[in-house]
Protein backbone atom coordinates (compact mmCIF):
# COMPACT_ATOMS: atom_id res chain seq x y z
CA UNK A 1 0.00 0.00 0.00
CA UNK A 2 2.49 2.76 0.64
CA UNK A 3 4.55 1.61 -2.75
CA UNK A 4 1.26 2.28 -4.60
CA UNK A 5 0.99 5.92 -2.67
CA UNK A 6 4.10 6.99 -3.10
CA UNK A 7 3.99 5.98 -6.93
CA UNK A 8 0.82 7.56 -7.12
CA UNK A 9 2.89 10.65 -5.66
CA UNK A 10 5.52 10.69 -7.68
CA UNK A 11 3.10 10.52 -10.84
CA UNK A 12 1.90 13.38 -9.30
CA UNK A 13 4.79 15.28 -9.22
CA UNK A 14 5.80 14.18 -12.82
CA UNK A 15 2.01 15.33 -14.46
CA UNK A 16 2.62 18.59 -12.36
CA UNK A 17 6.19 19.72 -13.56
CA UNK A 18 4.83 18.74 -17.05
CA UNK A 19 2.11 21.22 -16.52
CA UNK A 20 4.02 23.94 -15.07
CA UNK A 21 6.87 23.72 -17.86
CA UNK A 22 4.30 23.66 -20.75
CA UNK A 23 2.41 26.79 -19.41
CA UNK A 24 5.70 28.88 -18.99
CA UNK A 25 6.84 28.13 -22.29
CA UNK A 26 3.72 30.74 -23.27
CA UNK A 27 4.16 33.12 -20.85
CA UNK A 28 4.27 36.38 -22.68
CA UNK A 29 7.28 37.59 -20.36
CA UNK A 30 9.07 34.26 -20.90
CA UNK A 31 12.79 34.61 -23.11
CA UNK A 32 11.73 33.00 -26.39
CA UNK A 33 7.99 33.49 -25.66
CA UNK A 34 7.50 35.70 -28.47
CA UNK A 35 9.36 39.24 -27.70
CA UNK A 36 12.56 40.43 -29.30
CA UNK A 37 15.01 38.63 -31.21
CA UNK A 38 15.05 36.26 -28.46
CA UNK A 39 12.15 34.52 -29.45
CA UNK A 40 13.71 33.16 -32.70
CA UNK A 41 13.71 29.18 -32.20
CA UNK A 42 14.19 27.97 -35.39
CA UNK A 43 14.10 29.10 -39.08
CA UNK A 44 11.66 29.17 -41.10
CA UNK A 45 11.47 27.02 -44.11
CA UNK A 46 12.13 26.96 -47.77
CA UNK A 47 9.57 27.62 -50.32
CA UNK A 48 7.52 24.56 -50.80
CA UNK A 49 4.80 22.44 -50.24
CA UNK A 50 2.76 21.43 -47.08
CA UNK A 51 0.70 19.05 -46.20
CA UNK A 52 -1.15 18.11 -43.04
CA UNK A 53 -4.35 16.48 -41.56
CA UNK A 54 -7.30 18.59 -40.05
CA UNK A 55 -10.75 18.43 -38.66
CA UNK A 56 -13.61 21.38 -38.34
CA UNK A 57 -16.14 21.88 -35.85
CA UNK A 58 -18.29 24.73 -36.39
CA UNK A 59 -21.74 26.13 -35.90
CA UNK A 60 -24.05 27.75 -38.34
CA UNK A 61 -27.17 29.61 -38.03
CA UNK A 62 -29.44 29.97 -41.06
CA UNK A 63 -30.40 33.23 -41.61
CA UNK A 64 -33.30 32.95 -44.55
CA UNK A 65 -35.93 30.34 -45.60
CA UNK A 66 -37.95 27.82 -43.52
CA UNK A 67 -34.78 27.19 -41.19
CA UNK A 68 -34.07 30.81 -40.45
CA UNK A 69 -32.95 31.30 -36.95
CA UNK A 70 -31.78 27.67 -36.81
CA UNK A 71 -28.25 27.04 -35.49
CA UNK A 72 -26.78 23.39 -35.97
CA UNK A 73 -23.34 22.08 -34.87
CA UNK A 74 -21.34 19.62 -36.80
CA UNK A 75 -18.18 18.11 -36.26
CA UNK A 76 -16.44 16.62 -39.21
CA UNK A 77 -13.82 13.67 -39.81
CA UNK A 78 -10.42 14.61 -40.64
CA UNK A 79 -9.27 15.49 -44.21
CA UNK A 80 -6.20 16.36 -45.92
CA UNK A 81 -5.22 19.81 -46.70
CA UNK A 82 -2.34 20.95 -48.70
CA UNK A 83 -0.82 24.86 -48.56
CA UNK A 84 2.12 26.09 -50.38
CA UNK A 85 4.24 28.86 -49.48
CA UNK A 86 6.88 31.16 -50.95
CA UNK A 87 10.51 32.09 -49.84
CA UNK A 88 10.64 33.97 -46.65
CA UNK A 89 11.46 37.65 -47.00
CA UNK A 90 11.53 40.85 -44.90
CA UNK A 91 8.31 42.48 -45.01
CA UNK A 92 8.55 46.25 -45.90
CA UNK A 93 5.40 48.48 -45.24
CA UNK A 94 6.54 51.05 -48.47
CA UNK A 95 7.56 48.16 -50.51
CA UNK A 96 5.60 44.80 -50.09
CA UNK A 97 7.12 42.56 -52.84
CA UNK A 98 5.43 40.22 -55.10
CA UNK A 99 6.05 36.60 -53.95
CA UNK A 100 6.16 33.63 -56.19
CA UNK A 101 5.01 30.26 -54.90
CA UNK A 102 6.23 27.16 -56.22
CA UNK A 103 3.11 25.78 -57.88
CA UNK A 104 3.62 22.31 -59.22
CA UNK A 105 2.93 20.79 -62.84
CA UNK A 106 -1.06 20.49 -62.88
CA UNK A 107 -1.90 23.01 -60.44
CA UNK A 108 -4.34 26.07 -61.92
CA UNK A 109 -4.04 28.18 -58.71
CA UNK A 110 -2.18 31.68 -58.99
CA UNK A 111 1.64 31.54 -59.44
CA UNK A 112 1.81 34.89 -57.56
CA UNK A 113 1.15 36.71 -54.37
CA UNK A 114 1.66 40.21 -53.00
CA UNK A 115 -0.09 42.19 -49.71
CA UNK A 116 -2.80 43.83 -52.09
CA UNK A 117 -4.29 40.31 -53.36
CA UNK A 118 -5.40 39.46 -50.06
CA UNK A 119 -9.07 39.95 -49.64
CA UNK A 120 -8.65 40.98 -45.75
CA UNK A 121 -5.98 40.52 -42.86
CA UNK A 122 -6.14 40.82 -39.43
CA UNK A 123 -5.80 44.59 -37.88
CA UNK A 124 -2.20 45.68 -37.72
CA UNK A 125 -0.89 41.83 -38.77
CA UNK A 126 1.80 42.53 -40.96
CA UNK A 127 5.05 44.68 -39.01
CA UNK A 128 7.49 46.20 -40.39
CA UNK A 129 10.95 44.36 -40.52
CA UNK A 130 9.79 41.29 -39.56
CA UNK A 131 10.08 38.05 -41.88
CA UNK A 132 7.09 36.87 -43.46
CA UNK A 133 6.18 34.26 -45.80
CA UNK A 134 3.18 34.33 -48.00
CA UNK A 135 0.63 30.61 -47.93
CA UNK A 136 -1.81 29.32 -49.75
CA UNK A 137 -4.22 26.68 -49.64
CA UNK A 138 -3.83 24.27 -52.39
CA UNK A 139 -6.27 22.01 -51.87
CA UNK A 140 -9.03 20.84 -49.45
CA UNK A 141 -12.54 18.37 -49.44
CA UNK A 142 -14.10 18.03 -46.06
CA UNK A 143 -17.00 16.21 -46.13
CA UNK A 144 -19.39 15.32 -42.98
CA UNK A 145 -22.59 13.73 -42.59
CA UNK A 146 -25.29 15.59 -40.81
CA UNK A 147 -29.30 14.98 -39.90
CA UNK A 148 -30.01 17.39 -42.68
CA UNK A 149 -27.95 15.01 -45.16
CA UNK A 150 -24.11 15.38 -46.25
CA UNK A 151 -22.39 18.65 -46.27
CA UNK A 152 -18.67 19.56 -48.04
CA UNK A 153 -16.50 22.25 -47.70
CA UNK A 154 -14.01 23.14 -50.53
CA UNK A 155 -10.93 25.19 -51.06
CA UNK A 156 -8.56 25.97 -53.57
CA UNK A 157 -7.63 23.40 -56.52
CA UNK A 158 -11.10 21.78 -55.81
CA UNK A 159 -12.85 25.20 -55.24
CA UNK A 160 -11.45 26.27 -58.76
CA UNK A 161 -12.58 23.16 -60.73
CA UNK A 162 -16.00 23.56 -59.60
CA UNK A 163 -16.85 26.93 -59.61
CA UNK A 164 -14.71 28.70 -61.64
CA UNK A 165 -17.02 31.94 -62.33
CA UNK A 166 -17.00 32.75 -58.72
CA UNK A 167 -13.29 31.28 -57.51
CA UNK A 168 -10.58 33.16 -55.60
CA UNK A 169 -7.68 32.00 -53.89
CA UNK A 170 -7.11 31.65 -49.92
CA UNK A 171 -4.17 33.34 -49.35
CA UNK A 172 -2.13 33.07 -45.87
CA UNK A 173 1.08 34.58 -44.18
CA UNK A 174 3.00 33.99 -41.49
CA UNK A 175 5.50 36.52 -39.79
CA UNK A 176 8.24 36.11 -37.17
CA UNK A 177 7.19 37.26 -33.36
CA UNK A 178 10.81 37.90 -33.19
CA UNK A 179 12.60 39.39 -35.86
CA UNK A 180 13.54 36.01 -38.24
CA UNK A 181 11.70 32.59 -38.00
CA UNK A 182 10.13 30.76 -35.31
CA UNK A 183 7.79 31.20 -33.40
CA UNK A 184 5.34 33.62 -35.33
CA UNK A 185 1.87 34.31 -35.88
CA UNK A 186 -0.20 32.91 -38.71
CA UNK A 187 -3.54 34.01 -40.39
CA UNK A 188 -5.57 32.42 -43.60
CA UNK A 189 -8.34 33.76 -45.73
CA UNK A 190 -9.81 30.73 -46.60
CA UNK A 191 -12.33 31.09 -49.62
CA UNK A 192 -14.59 28.66 -50.54
CA UNK A 193 -17.88 26.51 -50.72
CA UNK A 194 -19.79 24.78 -48.52
CA UNK A 195 -21.99 22.83 -50.09
CA UNK A 196 -25.78 22.02 -48.06
CA UNK A 197 -28.89 20.48 -48.29
CA UNK A 198 -30.09 24.24 -48.33
CA UNK A 199 -28.21 24.71 -51.48
CA UNK A 200 -24.25 25.64 -52.19
CA UNK A 201 -23.24 28.52 -49.84
CA UNK A 202 -19.72 31.13 -50.67
CA UNK A 203 -18.18 32.35 -47.75
CA UNK A 204 -17.54 36.09 -47.65
CA UNK A 205 -14.40 37.28 -46.37
CA UNK A 206 -12.82 36.94 -43.12
CA UNK A 207 -9.82 35.91 -41.35
CA UNK A 208 -8.23 33.05 -39.27
CA UNK A 209 -5.44 33.73 -37.06
CA UNK A 210 -3.48 31.68 -35.14
CA UNK A 211 -1.33 34.04 -32.87
CA UNK A 212 1.82 31.91 -31.60
CA UNK A 213 3.08 28.60 -33.99
CA UNK A 214 6.20 27.31 -33.11
CA UNK A 215 6.63 24.74 -36.38
CA UNK A 216 4.95 25.32 -40.35
CA UNK A 217 2.85 24.05 -40.91
CA UNK A 218 1.52 24.72 -37.42
CA UNK A 219 0.79 21.37 -36.31
CA UNK A 220 -0.97 21.09 -32.64
CA UNK A 221 -2.50 25.05 -32.85
CA UNK A 222 -6.00 25.86 -34.04
CA UNK A 223 -6.57 28.87 -35.86
CA UNK A 224 -9.38 31.60 -34.46
CA UNK A 225 -12.00 32.48 -35.93
CA UNK A 226 -11.88 36.27 -35.78
CA UNK A 227 -15.68 37.28 -36.11
CA UNK A 228 -18.54 35.58 -37.87
CA UNK A 229 -18.21 34.17 -41.47
CA UNK A 230 -21.23 35.14 -43.74
CA UNK A 231 -22.22 32.66 -46.63
CA UNK A 232 -24.23 33.71 -49.37
CA UNK A 233 -26.01 31.19 -51.57
CA UNK A 234 -24.14 30.84 -54.43
CA UNK A 235 -27.21 30.63 -56.68
CA UNK A 236 -27.98 34.16 -55.30
CA UNK A 237 -24.60 35.33 -56.21
CA UNK A 238 -24.74 34.02 -59.90
CA UNK A 239 -27.69 35.81 -60.51
CA UNK A 240 -26.71 39.20 -59.54
CA UNK A 241 -22.51 39.12 -59.82
CA UNK A 242 -22.43 42.76 -59.22
CA UNK A 243 -23.79 42.89 -55.36
CA UNK A 244 -23.53 41.02 -51.95
CA UNK A 245 -26.80 40.15 -50.79
CA UNK A 246 -28.33 42.22 -48.12
CA UNK A 247 -28.18 39.20 -46.13
CA UNK A 248 -26.28 36.42 -46.12
CA UNK A 249 -27.97 33.05 -46.27
CA UNK A 250 -26.35 31.23 -43.47
CA UNK A 251 -23.58 33.04 -40.82
CA UNK A 252 -20.91 30.19 -39.66
CA UNK A 253 -20.94 31.79 -35.48
CA UNK A 254 -17.95 29.65 -34.42
CA UNK A 255 -15.30 27.54 -35.73
CA UNK A 256 -12.84 25.22 -34.75
CA UNK A 257 -9.84 24.16 -37.22
CA UNK A 258 -7.19 22.27 -35.58
CA UNK A 259 -4.10 20.83 -37.10
CA UNK A 260 -3.41 17.29 -36.22
CA UNK A 261 -0.65 15.91 -38.50
CA UNK A 262 1.93 16.23 -40.32
CA UNK A 263 1.24 14.61 -44.21
CA UNK A 264 4.67 13.20 -45.43
CA UNK A 265 5.31 12.30 -48.73
CA UNK A 266 5.95 13.13 -52.38
CA UNK A 267 4.03 15.01 -54.58
CA UNK A 268 1.69 16.03 -51.88
CA UNK A 269 -0.40 18.19 -54.49
CA UNK A 270 -1.07 14.94 -56.55
CA UNK A 271 -1.86 12.53 -54.08
CA UNK A 272 -4.43 14.55 -52.49
CA UNK A 273 -5.84 15.05 -55.95
CA UNK A 274 -6.10 11.79 -56.56
CA UNK A 275 -7.59 11.18 -52.81
CA UNK A 276 -10.39 13.86 -53.99
CA UNK A 277 -10.66 12.64 -57.14
CA UNK A 278 -11.90 9.06 -55.47
CA UNK A 279 -14.79 10.31 -53.67
CA UNK A 280 -16.07 11.82 -56.34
Amino acid sequence: MGDNGSDARELGRNIRAFIDGFLDKRRPDRPGAGNGPSASTSAFPKAGIDGFLSHFVFTIRMNKGQRAGEMFTYTWPVAIQTVVRTEPFVYRKSASPTMEFPIPIGCKLPRLCAEKDFLTTPPEFFEDGKETMFLQIMNLDARGDTPYGPMRCILGETFKREYPDIFKPSFGAAQSLGDTGLPAKIFFVPNGIFETPFGALHTRPKSLLGRFITSVPPIGSSPELLEPIGLDSVDELRANPSALPATPAATILALAHPLDAVLYGEDLFQGVERSIARKT
